[in-house]
């Protein structure tokens, strides 16, 4: 109980400074445009973004070198309000939003999330700047369309991350002679195995701390109980759970997993989860292509220590994924350096170097996937050149609306709890209406 007063009266304090950082700005934005029109613009982008974390602040720091090296000129201003970064940078661009002063550019993921600020009309559509890029030609359709609201382009991606990938300990798997799986039921055999051969060890590390990770799991055993059409019409409000026979067995596959999942990972982060890896206290971890970064900063190699699959890879081997991207607010204080950004941000002289560093795969399809250093990338990122229709927005992106989503996240985290499959279904049958999912997923197109 004292938490939860501790958070209430925390949210009140961010609240309130926000609204006295926003008032403030408020008054010397329009002091300023008072002042009357200058003859230039200055040179000056001012941006928001949330790589501010290890690795990813190095991330960031590449995007502006890659930027500061056409662009010398150009005076950088990141995050300019206190508690711009990190778990803030939502609530103060939005603020910033609301009141009528918006940075140039900041950072948004594609999907639902992009379409949250078209709506607002915070954005300015980019079909001109695409169409001098030739945009679309260079990057997947499905990852074109992640983030095309009502035909017209809205941000330009710089990556893509894939959500579903199983991690195992690459030396325990050659000891006990086990083949990394990539099916429902070879899962179930080889944490099976596992726990038989290691009695004090949990096969399957999961951390539900912040609710998402659990949706992740639950995400790939529907991928493979109802394939990829079914994927996209479920989180489009399409399906009738109550009723649907695909849902129920996905949630009984994940109920059968839990007797080899990590018991305590109601407390554990994502990181930490995959730290359980690390630690030999697990086996395998299905995350993300962020978790190669946290591996390797704990001295763990792709190929000797660990290794990775997608996960399912039946009845056909699908990439779910979200992409970092950068849009241009509408009446940004500097226009034009921000189209010079956006522009920047789409080119291989800044892909190569962020992407690397931060660990998603490249947006563009024309640089060599030899540019990775790890081979995992280099596997991932060979077959989507070949495969580009093989992409689906994944649950960070969002095809439903991410009122949905959240709620959706805290449902699956409790039956990971406290597994309950008629009540669960009731449940996220009664979200699918609430948020009017099937209305506000509507703009979402695949394949």
């Amino acid at each position: 109980m004292g938490s939860a007063s501790g958070s209430s009266r925390g949210g009140l304090v961010v609240f309130v400074l926000v609204a006295v950082l926003v008032a403030a700005l408020a008054g010397y934005w329009v002091g300023t445009r008072r002042a009357g029109p200058t003859t230039a613009e200055e040179r000056k982008l001012e941006i928001f973004h949330w790589w501010t974390a290890g690795g990813e602040r190095e991330a960031a720091d590449a995007m502006f070198k890659a930027f500061k090296a056409k662009h010398p000129d150009v005076e950088i201003v990141e995050n300019p309000v206190a508690g711009g970064g990190g778990v803030s940078h939502r609530v103060v661009l939005q603020a910033r939003l609301s009141a009528g002063i918006p940075p140039d550019t900041w950072q948004t993921l594609g999907g639902a999330e992009l379409k949250s600020y078209v709506d607002g009309k915070y954005l300015e559509p980019l079909d001109d700047l695409w169409n001098e890029l030739r945009y679309r030609e260079v990057i997947p359709k499905p990852l074109a369309d992640a983030v095309t609201i009502g035909g017209h382009p809205y941000v330009v991606p710089l990556n893509m991350h894939i959500q579903n990938i199983l991690y195992y300990n690459k030396r325990l798997f050659d000891q006990l002679g086990l083949q990394p799986p990539t099916t429902f039921a070879q899962l179930l055999e080889v944490a099976s195995r596992i726990k038989s051969a290691r009695p004090n060890m949990q096969p399957i590390a999961l951390g539900t701390k912040e609710k998402w990770e659990a949706a992740f799991l639950l995400d790939s055993l529907l991928l493979e109980s109802g394939g990829p059409e079914y994927y996209v019409r479920l989180y489009k409000g399409e399906v009738d759970v109550r009723t649907d026979p695909t849902f129920r067995q996905a949630l009984q596959r994940l109920q059968a997993l839990l007797p080899f999942v990590h018991r305590f990972h109601a407390g554990l982060t994502w990181d930490e989860s995959c730290g359980l890896l690390v630690s030999g206290d697990s086996a395998m971890v299905l995350m993300g292509t962020w978790a190669i970064g946290y591996f390797k900063s704990r001295g763990w190699e792709p190929g000797r220590d660990f290794g990775a699959v997608t996960f399912p890879q039946a009845p056909d081997r699908i990439l779910l994924f979200h992409p970092d991207t950068y849009g241009l607010a509408t009446k940004a204080p500097h226009r034009r350096t921000a189209l010079d950004w956006l522009r920047v941000v789409a080119s291989p002289d800044l892909q190569i170097p962020t992407d690397v560093t931060q660990c998603g795969l490249f947006a563009r399809l024309d640089i060599d996937p030899q540019q990775f250093p790890d081979p995992i990338r280099r596997e991932l990122q060979t077959f989507v050149r070949s495969n580009p229709g093989k992409l689906i927005l994944d649950q960070h992106g969002s095809i439903a609306p991410f009122s949905f989503t959240q709620a959706y996240w805290d449902v699956v985290a409790a039956f990971v709890s406290q597994p309950n499959v008629a009540n669960t279904v009731a449940r996220v049958a009664e979200l699918f209406t609430t948020y009017k999912v099937k209305e506000e997923a509507a703009w979402y197109r695949w394949p």
